[in-house]
């Protein structure tokens, strides 16, 4: 059953307009659950492969995995549009509010990705010295 129960909202989807979200929701959530399981199927397999040392035989699952990836890309990319779509223009009263909202969360991305980098530069910096250490 869908989350939205009896929501009565309807989304432009895939070139048609007004079209019922609960059947949106349901159709894009289970082509992203079908993609995901094809796509963790593909790497076990490869990984089950590469075991005995196939390696030429891994390289088109491989890609298939790419193309699994691409795939869940455009999905989640529909996804933001159908969420853009349910929410709307916002009202005269919170245009600026939402643009100030949108710029937050901008700048707290922004600044996720830069401490993550960080955290990744100080984790190879203690991973070289502690190698250094143990090669003395």
């Amino acid at each position: 059953m869908s989350s939205v129960g009896s929501c009565a909202s309807y989304v432009s989807f895939r070139g048609q307009d007004e079209v019922d979200l609960n059947d949106v929701l349901d159709e894009l959530y289970r082509d992203i659950q079908h993609n995901l399981n094809r796509s963790q199927c593909s790497v076990r397999n490869m990984a089950r492969l590469r075991e005995d040392d196939e390696f030429r035989d891994c390289v088109p699952i491989h890609f298939a995995v790419l193309d699994y990836v691409d795939i869940l890309t455009g999905l989640f990319n529909e996804l933001k549009q159908v969420s853009k779509d349910v929410l709307g223009k916002p009202p005269k009263d919170d245009k600026e509010w939402y643009k100030k909202e949108c710029e937050n969360r901008k700048e707290r991305i922004k600044r996720e990705k830069e401490e993550a980098k960080q955290q990744a530069e100080l984790e190879t910096l203690s991973t070289k010295m502690a190698m250094s250490v143990i090669n003395e």
